[in-house]
This record gives C-alpha cells, sequence and structure tokens, in this order.
C-alpha cells in the first residue's frame, strides 16, 4: 500500500513544518525569556487546570509526554521555581504539579512573545477558511488517536 502523492506530500509537509515551526518557538522563547518551549506548554496546561494543578499523569498526557520524560520536565520547573510537586491528599500514592505565581509569572510574560511567533511563523502563513480546514482534519486525527 502506498500513500498518494498528495497524501505523501501533506505528510512530509506536516512533520517539516511542525518541527521547523517548534525548533523557531523555542528559539524565540529561549531568547527571549530563557525558558524552553515544552517548559511554556507546561505551564499553559496547569495554568489551564482547575485550582492550577495537575496529576503527574495527567499533566504527561497533556503535553503527550512519557512520565520518565515528564520527571525531567517538573524537576526543571520545580527548580525554576515555576512549580511544585504535592501529594494528593486524596490519595497519597499520587503527585499533583502544582503552578506557583512564579511559574504563572513567568508564562503571563513568555505569552506575547509566543503569540507573536505563532501569529508570524504559522497564522499568518493561512487564510481563515485554511486555518477551519486545518482545525478540523488535526481534529479529527487528534480524536482518532487520542481513542488509542
Amino acid at each position: 500500500m502506498s500513500l498518494s502523492p498528495e497524501h505523501d506530500a501533506a505528510w512530509r509537509g506536516f512533520l517539516r513544518s511542525s518541527a521547523l515551526l517548534l525548533r523557531v518557538l523555542d528559539a524565540e522563547l529561549r531568547a527571549a525569556h530563557g525558558m524552553s518551549h515544552r517548559t511554556y506548554d507546561a505551564l499553559v496546561q496547569l495554568s489551564e487546570a482547575p485550582d492550577r494543578r495537575l496529576h503527574m499523569k495527567d499533566l504527561a498526557a497533556a503535553l503527550v509526554h512519557s512520565a520518565s520524560g515528564l520527571t525531567r520536565i517538573v524537576d526543571g520547573l520545580e527548580s525554576s521555581g515555576y512549580a511544585r510537586r504535592e501529594p494528593d491528599p486524596a490519595n497519597r500514592r499520587s503527585t499533583l504539579v502544582v503552578l506557583t505565581g512564579e511559574g504563572l509569572a513567568a508564562l503571563e510574560r513568555a505569552w506575547p512573545t509566543h503569540v507573536r511567533g505563532v501569529q508570524r511563523h504559522f497564522a499568518d502563513r493561512m487564510t481563515g477558511e485554511q486555518a477551519r480546514v486545518l482545525a478540523k482534519v488535526f481534529g479529527g486525527i487528534n480524536t482518532d488517536l487520542e481513542d488509542r
């Protein structure tokens, strides 16, 4: 079985552009704020969670990351003062990651840089209709893959 030329071109374009885009956004965040894109994403996930806290497993799922990789990310968040680990009072075997005030402030400082980058390197490259099509396509792919 093989992909049609159109599907192959779309797949290869997706792989390359997503890798390049993440590399550029990461470099911009590091230069302006000393923060990786992965750290930024973790701060966003925590800021949007109820009470700004998530179980380690839920943060790993939100970041689409392995548990061992997440440990390194959370170690970095803690050493930066952006988050802390706490035992879950409802289940002492479970660990919560809690966004600190310093982490929220860092996210608020980095947010404009990130949004400008996404606008310049992604959104400005397409029309509203193209964005709607991409959102629908990627939404369907995500829904299918998240069920696995």
